[in-house]
């Protein structure tokens, strides 16, 4: 007689968050965050409910735990550029790098609008979108400019407000974009942006 088993899945710890990770993303495909339940994520996995206490102490702490993945899609397309490993041609990279940046954004639609729903009553959430994305992408594109007047391609005289303003344009658009029923495609978006970049640090 043949004996049934029920073997557990083994997951690494990393394995488990990314997995955790995954199902918000799918349930926010449905519910806004205010709605995000552990139960609600937790269906969509093979673990148990206690599991999600393992790694998250709550929903708003699950925020933080996607931030790091919306965090490195952001930053992946653009980062090396704003540390000034760009080419020649450095007003196609202007389009090329923001234009990868608002795709990824776009990928990533759901969680960047949870995230943008949980920084409105989370002050914990917003404070880490705050000094991980907005303040981190300021003082990267005021050094990324201050390079651009030392080449001699740029004229703006106070890099860290010019910095601001492009890095607080571009969260408006996105975050504006994103609840629209029919957005923007993002390489419009990025072409809009761009434009406004190239005028804006090396009036071309």
């Amino acid at each position: 007689m043949a004996v049934r088993s029920h073997q557990r899945i083994r997951r690494s710890p990393q394995m488990a968050r990314d997995e955790i990770i995954d199902a918000t993303e799918a349930a926010l495909a449905e519910m806004p965050f205010s709605a995000l339940t552990v139960d609600a994520v937790m269906k969509r996995t093979g673990m148990t409910r206690s599991s999600f206490y393992h790694y998250f102490k709550s929903v708003d702490d699950l925020a933080l735990g996607f931030l790091d993945r919306l965090e490195k899609a952001i930053r992946e397309p653009v980062d090396d550029w704003l540390h000034g490993r760009g080419t020649d041609d450095y007003l196609g990279d202007t389009h090329r790098h923001l234009t990868d940046m608002f795709v990824a954004m776009d990928v990533h639609r759901p969680a960047m609008i949870a995230l943008g729903q949980a920084s409105s009553i989370s002050e914990s959430v917003y404070d880490a979108w705050r000094e991980r994305i907005l303040d981190y992408f300021v003082d990267l594109t005021a050094r990324f400019i201050l390079q651009q007047m030392m080449l001699g391609r740029s004229k703006v005289t106070d890099p860290q407000r010019v910095a601001r303003a492009l890095i607080l344009m571009n969260n408006a658009l996105s975050s504006d974009n994103l609840l629209r029923a029919e957005p923007d495609d993002p390489h419009e978006m990025g072409r809009t942006c761009a434009n406004i970049w190239n005028a804006t640090i090396y009036g071309s």
